[in-house]
């Protein structure tokens, strides 16, 4: 993480400006994986990250993730032969084989909604999820999960995704609205405010939460690869970027109009409830100075 562009010295500063801005934990992503070491050695390889956590992070509480893909996107294990000798059991272990008083749980890197449904192309199954589940609860540790519900329709949500399926195996489901990087729907309509409502309904209604959406558009850095999805994983030229709907070229005016579509998050949450989202995950990209941009002109967020 930077602030207005520049490194905020050690970690420890790092984690102050975290909790200067009202945030009490942190999840370590890293791509659904991609981003992440893969050496075929679950254990070793969460070990590796784990021990890193600790060395470096002491004074925040945080999820680790648990790792999907690696590299391009390469699957790291087979999901459809079972959970109990998959690479994310081994990794798991390896985790927990690392004391660290910090460590709130995991968090399942793979985002899609379509998951255990006959739609996913990984074959990740229910009682895969459940599973996994179990195993971490066993150790008296949580499992997040952050869904996307990308650009579908609301009927294609409903019909297609499995997110309400699979709530009851997490501690908490943050579902990502995806308004923010996009303006069209899958059927060519607008992604319009009332749109995005008529999501955040439907997750109060299915006792979800929700992930707040913004990037480094809002200060001026132009996103110029649409997720990074490149043999150099989620980075280029040092620096994280994704492409939205609102950043088409980065001036005052289209960072105003970031801004705004980002405020749209937390008036859309009112206008849904005034105390159903307590609990929210935020992604504002790699500059703290996105959040403080966007909570000058919506202070709620």
């Amino acid at each position: 993480m930077t602030l207005d562009g520049r490194s905020p010295g050690t970690y420890y500063d790092e984690v102050h400006l975290f909790r200067e801005r009202g945030f009490d934990r942190v999840v370590f992503l890293g791509g659904e994986g991609r981003g992440i070491n893969y050496t075929g050695n679950g254990f070793e390889d969460a070990r590796y990250l784990a021990l890193w956590i600790r060395t470096h992070i002491t004074s925040i509480d945080y999820y680790i993730t648990i790792p999907f893909s690696y590299g391009s996107g390469g699957l790291r294990d087979n999901p459809a032969n079972g959970f109990k000798n998959s690479y994310w059991r081994e990794w798991i272990d390896g985790v927990l084989g690392v004391d660290d008083d910090n460590r709130l749980g995991f968090y399942w890197s793979y985002e899609s909604c379509l998951q255990t449904t006959s739609y996913d192309e990984a074959h990740v199954t229910e009682e895969f999820i459940q599973e996994m589940s179990d195993y971490i609860h066993s150790h008296g540790l949580e499992l997040i999960w952050i869904p996307t519900i990308g650009n579908r329709t609301m009927e294609q949500v409903k019909t297609f995704c499995a997110i309400p399926t699979l709530a009851k195996y997490f501690d908490n489901v943050f579902v990502q609205p995806h308004y923010y990087q996009t303006t069209k729907l899958s059927d060519g309509s607008d992604y319009t405010f009332q749109e995005l409502v008529r999501r955040v309904e439907w997750m109060k209604d299915e006792g979800l939460s929700i992930e707040m959406e913004a990037d480094n558009s809002i200060i001026g850095e132009k996103s110029n690869c649409a997720y990074c999805k490149s043999v150099q994983g989620w980075w280029q030229n040092d620096s994280f970027h994704e492409k939205v709907g609102c950043d088409v070229e980065p001036t005052p005016e289209t960072e105003e109009k970031c801004i705004d579509r980002a405020c749209d998050y937390y008036k859309a949450i009112m206008k849904v409830s005034t105390s159903a989202f307590s609990t929210r995950a935020y992604y504002f990209g790699t500059d703290f100075k996105v959040v403080d941009k966007v909570k000058s002109k919506c202070p709620g967020w």
